[in-house]
């Protein structure tokens, strides 16, 4: 029995670290490294990337239909600015030294201007397998395709586990003379060997997988879960003269400076600063109460605002309030946000009268708390003071935007009376996937790369921004 036992673990070990398979990021529609929402861009100003149809076709990548990886770095872009894919997104894997196609990584570039391309890999714990930035990605031959190969046999064996991500740096200048100019780099075909260990995550395979919260939903990786986060940002507030606004936090307005946030008293899970379709939002969870602090000696002037404004959406149905205290002369003050109402944006407008306490004194507001009933999950936008009223927005409308075909698979074209000063595609991770400066009354983009599924169009004319729902099929 004790032989048989060990001849069948021997076998499940043999067939569990034998899988090798070649891997070939290839950027192709519908692979996992053809989904732009799987990669990500670091360093500031972040370059920003594209899946696109090659626009060069020439030198070792004459195909005038394959799909690419497309980075533009701006010349103030970090010295190590680059590209990785999620967590998950392409499986893991394991190399083998004794294997020879283990021993090389191979890719093809079109660079714009001259200089160094690197690559690294990572395990899922984020341990660093091998960073090659050396002459081996040295490229001289500007705006052709060619192919570099890196010998990444000298792997780090003690990190050699689970490796799941790639790391592509765009034009890797650390230690030498700064970039003298933008820089845009083409990838195709990344090219290695390596025991495959797990496939990749799939937020469409119908099964709850990965860091997944629900089927297909949820996690790192995938659209949130119905019910459970905002698919889209906090409605724009309107826009008001800055002097008559205290803004706490929102992107429309010039916020105070916080010296806590959150407090350490703060009673709740964690806050996590966050962006929904390109919108900065607060993300707490667990919270019983979140306190911030504008500045202990002075606080801020809260005495001629005559209300305040904040967004909300929660899942949960504890009732809400707000607090402000004054922590110089004393007292405190509290306003309930009324009904809650669970599952979408809710925006709250109430007057400073709303505020019933002890506090006399509004010229130095030290403190102020989101405070739940009980603990709950919050999602916090637009929270300010404000008095007067709105400015003229020059009639401007969301109508006077129209996107077609809608749904769309291929193109999406974007067509305005006014000139298009920007547009940024966002899907419902809140992730940026396409951003064009057109300054033109019509965008054409290509949609064909982009996963099926819901995103959200944002458009800027006149300074004034837009949201429009579009459907990829």
């Amino acid at each position: 029995m004790k032989k048989i036992t060990f001849l069948f673990f021997l076998l499940a070990t043999t067939v569990g670290f034998s899988q090798q398979q070649q891997y070939n990021l290839g950027f192709e529609t519908g692979s996992p490294s053809g989904v732009l929402t799987n990669w990500t861009t670091f360093e500031n100003p972040n370059p920003g990337a594209e899946i696109v149809t090659n626009p060069d076709p020439d030198g070792v990548n004459t195909s005038a239909t394959t799909k690419v990886l497309k980075i533009n770095a701006t010349q103030g872009s970090a010295c190590y600015a680059g590209i990785i894919n999620f967590h998950g997104t392409l499986g893991t894997w394991q190399l083998d030294s004794a294997v020879p196609s283990n021993q090389t990584l191979s890719m093809k570039v079109n660079k714009s201007i001259a200089g160094k391309v690197g690559i690294k890999f990572v395990n899922a714990t984020n341990g660093t397998v091998f960073e090659i930035t050396d002459n081996q990605g040295l490229v001289t031959t500007t705006n052709q395709w060619v192919t570099l190969t890196w010998n990444i046999s000298g792997f780090n064996v003690g990190e050699n586990v689970n490796i799941d991500q790639v790391v592509v740096f765009v034009d890797f200048t650390c230690g030498g003379p700064d970039r003298t100019s933008d820089v845009q780099l083409l990838v195709d075909d990344i090219t290695w060997g390596a025991n495959r260990l797990t496939d990749p995550v799939s937020c469409s395979d119908g099964i709850q997988n990965g860091s997944e919260t629900g089927v297909d939903c949820g996690g790192t990786l995938c659209a949130p879960c119905p019910g459970q986060e905002p698919l889209v940002a906090a409605p724009n507030p309107p826009a008001r003269n800055p002097s008559d606004v205290v803004s706490i936090y929102s992107n429309a307005y010039s916020n105070v400076t916080l010296s806590e946030l959150p407090t350490g008293w703060s009673q709740l899970g964690t806050f996590t600063p966050i962006q929904i379709t390109g919108n900065d939002t607060w993300k707490i969870l667990g919270c019983e109460f979140i306190g911030m602090v504008t500045n202990y000696a002075t606080g801020v002037d809260l005495s001629t605002m005559e209300n305040f404004h904040i967004d909300y959406w929660t899942p949960s149905t504890n009732p809400i309030s707000v607090k402000i205290v004054n922590t110089v002369d004393g007292g405190e003050a509290l306003a309930p946000l009324g009904p809650v109402v669970t599952g979408s944006w809710q925006t709250i407008d109430l007057p400073m009268s709303t505020f019933t306490g002890n506090i006399t004194n509004k010229t130095k507001i030290t403190q102020l708390l989101i405070d739940p009933s009980a603990p709950s999950t919050l999602f916090i936008d637009n929270f300010y003071f404000y008095k007067g009223l709105p400015l003229s927005t020059n009639n401007f409308q969301a109508s006077n935007v129209k996107l077609y075909p809608n749904p769309a698979t291929n193109v999406l074209n974007i067509v305005s009376a006014q000139t298009i000063e920007k547009v940024t595609i966002y899907n419902l991770l809140g992730q940026s996937v396409i951003s064009q400066t057109p300054n033109t009354e019509l965008v054409t983009l290509d949609v064909e790369s982009l996963q099926v599924g819901v995103y959200v169009v944002k458009t800027s004319i006149n300074g004034n921004v837009s949201s429009t729902k579009f459907i990829k099929e």
